[in-house]
C-alpha cells in the first residue's frame, strides 16, 4: 500500500500509513500487513476525506450563473397610504452652479407595505421661510441616470419594508434675511416639510441654501415624483475585496492604450478575479449571494447574481476567478469602448473594475 502522509490528532506530526512502528525504529521499512476489512475501511476513510476536500475547494473558475435578482412586482395590489411615522427620511443636496440639486431619500422603516406615489406637497419652514418669497413647481421626472437596481415605478403602490424611494429636488435663488444680490444666500429655512397623501407631515432639517441670484424673484423648488431607488448601505458595509477583469491578452490599439478585441454581436466571455485584501478569511453571506452590474458603454447595464455558492472561505491575499459573459450589441460603436463590472453596488465604495475594449465589425 502506497504511504500517504496524514496527521494524528495528538502530535500533528506526519504519519505514514502502511509502515509499522518497528520498521520506523529499526530504519528498515517493512510493509505492514493489513486485514482485508481494515484495508477496505482505510480506503473508505481516505475516499471520504478526498471527497470532502474536493467539495470544499472551489473550482478553478467558478461557472457563470444565469440568474437575475428578484425585483418587486410592477403592478402590486395597492397598500394603505404611507404615513410619516412609517418612513425614515434623509435630505441630500449638492451645489450646481449656485443652485442645489438632490432630493429626499425615504425608507419604509415600518413592518407593512405602504403606498408612496405621485408628488407630496412641499413647504419651507421657519422664520426665514416666512420672511422670504418662494414657490414650488412640479416636474415630470428629474433628469437623472437610470438605476439598474431599482424596482419598477409601479412598485411604489406597495413599497415593501426595507425598500426606499427618492423625491428629487432642484432648488435655486434663495435670498433669505441678510442675503446679498448675486452673492450670499442669507439665513436658510429651518427645514423642508413633505405633506404626504395621508395628510401626515415629515420635516427634514436644512443647513444650506442656494445662492441668491435675484432678490426681486422668489426662490424656486422644482420637485419630481417619488421614484424607486436602491438603499445605500453605510460605511461599515465596505467589502474587503478587490476585483479585476481578466481574459485574453489585450492588444495594442494605439500608443499607451491596450484593449480587449471584440466583435459586434459576439458573446464576450471573460473572467473577474476577486481578491481578499483583508486580514481575515472572507465568506459571502450564507443566505444570499451578492449581485453585480456589468455594462458595455453606452448600452444599458445588466444585473446578475454572483455564483458564490461553490466558494467557501477566501483566505487573505487569495483570489477566486468567476466566469462572466455579456453580448456585444450588434450596433456597438466601432473603435474603443469600455466594459465595467461592479460587485455588490449597494455597499460602501463597492468593488469596481473597468476594462478597455476594441470593437471591430
Amino acid at each position: 500500500m502506497r504511504p500517504v502522509a496524514i496527521f494524528t490528532a495528538a502530535s500533528r506530526r506526519p504519519y505514514k500509513a502502511g509502515v509499522s512502528s518497528e520498521s520506523r525504529m529499526s530504519g528498515t521499512p517493512r510493509p505492514r500487513r493489513l486485514s482485508r476489512r481494515r484495508g477496505c475501511a482505510a480506503a473508505g476513510v481516505l475516499a471520504l476525506v478526498s471527497a470532502a476536500a474536493a467539495a470544499a475547494a472551489p473550482p478553478a473558475v467558478v461557472p457563470w450563473l444565469d440568474q437575475r435578482p428578484v425585483r418587486a412586482a410592477a403592478s402590486p395590489r395597492p397598500a394603505p397610504l404611507c404615513r410619516a411615522g412609517d418612513l425614515r427620511a434623509r435630505l441630500f443636496l449638492q451645489g450646481a452652479t449656485g443652485s442645489l440639486v438632490g432630493g429626499v431619500d425615504l425608507l419604509n422603516a415600518g413592518s407593512l407595505p405602504c403606498a408612496l406615489v405621485g408628488w407630496p406637497e412641499v413647504a419651507l419652514t421657519g422664520a426665514a421661510a416666512a420672511a422670504t418669497g418662494w414657490q414650488v413647481k412640479r416636474i415630470a421626472r428629474a433628469p437623472t441616470a437610470p438605476d439598474a437596481l431599482a424596482d419598477p415605478p409601479g412598485s411604489l403602490r406597495a413599497l415593501a419594508p426595507g425598500k426606499s424611494a427618492t423625491l428629487s429636488l432642484f432648488w435655486s435663488n434663495w435670498c433669505g434675511p441678510g442675503s446679498e444680490p448675486a452673492g450670499s444666500s442669507g439665513t436658510p429655512p429651518d427645514g423642508i416639510t413633505l405633506i404626504l397623501a395621508s395628510r401626515t407631515r415629515l420635516t427634514v432639517p436644512v443647513t444650506q441654501a442656494p445662492r441668491c441670484d435675484a432678490q426681486q424673484y422668489p426662490s424656486r423648488i422644482s420637485v419630481g415624483p417619488f421614484t424607486p431607488t436602491t438603499r445605500r448601505l453605510p460605511q461599515s458595509s465596505r467589502l474587503p475585496l478587490h476585483v479585476a477583469i481578466v481574459g485574453e491578452r489585450p492588444v495594442k490599439v494605439k500608443p499607451g492604450v491596450r484593449a480587449f478585441r471584440v466583435r459586434r454581436g459576439e458573446l464576450l466571455r471573460y473572467e473577474v478575479a476577486v481578491t481578499n485584501v483583508g486580514r481575515r478569511a472572507f465568506r459571502f453571506a450564507p443566505t444570499s449571494c451578492p449581485v453585480y452590474i456589468e455594462s458595455l458603454t453606452p448600452a444599458p447595464a445588466h444585473v446578475y447574481v454572483l455564483n458564490c455558492r461553490p466558494v467557501g472561505a477566501i483566505a487573505p491575499h487569495a483570489r477566486v476567478l468567476f466566469a462572466m459573459q455579456i453580448t456585444v450589441p450588434a450596433t456597438a460603436r466601432l473603435g474603443t469602448g469600455s466594459l465595467t463590472w461592479e460587485l455588490a453596488p449597494r455597499t460602501y465604495e463597492a468593488p469596481f473594475a473597468p476594462a478597455a475594449l476594441w470593437v471591430v465589425p
